[in-house]
């Protein structure tokens, strides 16, 4: 099998080889790549595509581009931090609802128990370090990237303390909507124990444990322009207030005390400014 390489940016030949059939795949249509001389190409065309075209006319030409590896240092992540504790996901009941979201989402920012600031700040140190030495800027200072990140792996309990489930869903506004389970994108399927609540533009979810909350997180969904939920701050805040809660904002490096807990939803673009 007489096979000619060709480069897809200057169209000039690059190499011939002669090869036995056998050694060609069935088709060249699915993303196909090859090396040549320590290079590696992806396949652009094939011209006949499929083995029974070639096998038959006794030539095959290929048009490759040249692949460019990418160095570490040029690769950047889009935020200073993950949780390291990802929940995995399980087979769901048919029909149960499911809300989706990101992995990379998971616990950005949460309830954390007041009693263990120690674990918080030690965590907050070394996010805080994901900007200083890892950020990268543009011209007018803003971040756009990470070089590297730091992996969250404390609190591994945020809620050390009891927090019920119900005493949170008796204080929500009326209009809270019950969401379902929470899964993950591209994987079938819902987190056990999980549950999602939202308040207009606003996701609490997190675990449970019978009435027990073992994890208690914030997030915005996308939409229109938030409106005033002036009566889930003032549940948000009770909930803080009784179990004696902070609100940690990891990628933000901020940690909200009750009071300031409408404020913080308020600049974040959560909800509307009364």
């Amino acid at each position: 099998m007489r096979v000619a390489f060709l480069d897809a940016d200057t169209g000039a030949q690059i190499g011939r080889s002669e090869l036995p059939l056998g050694q060609l795949p069935e088709s060249f249509q699915p993303a196909t790549t090859l090396e040549l001389a320590g290079t590696v190409w992806s396949v652009e065309r094939a011209e006949p595509p499929t083995a029974a075209q070639f096998g038959t006319t006794g030539t095959l030409t290929l048009t490759l581009r040249r692949m460019e590896s990418v160095p570490p240092g040029d690769i950047l992540y889009s935020l200073p931090t993950l949780c390291a504790a990802v929940p995995a996901v399980a087979a769901a009941p048919a029909g149960a609802d499911r809300l989706e979201l990101h992995e990379d989402d998971w616990r950005q920012v949460e309830l954390v128990s007041a009693d263990l600031g120690d674990e918080v700040q030690a965590e907050l140190r070394a996010v805080r370090r994901s900007f200083e030495q890892h950020a990268r800027r543009d011209e007018q200072g803003r971040v756009y990237g990470f070089q590297g990140i730091h992996i969250r792996s404390q609190p591994v309990r945020p809620l050390s303390g009891p927090v019920s489930r119900n005493r949170l869903l008796n204080l929500l506004p009326p209009d809270a909507r019950n969401r379902g389970g929470i899964g993950f994108r591209a994987q079938p399927g819902i987190v056990p124990s999980s549950f999602a609540l939202c308040v207009g533009r606003v996701l609490l979810y997190g675990l449970a444990d019978g009435d027990s909350l073992a994890v208690l997180a914030v997030h915005t969904e996308p939409g229109p322009a938030a409106e005033p939920q002036p009566e889930f701050v003032a549940a948000l805040e009770r909930v803080m207030r009784e179990a004696d809660l902070l609100l940690v904002d990891w990628c933000r490096v901020a940690v909200v005390a009750p009071a300031s807990v409408g404020d913080y939803l308020t600049a974040t673009g959560a909800i509307g400014r009364s």
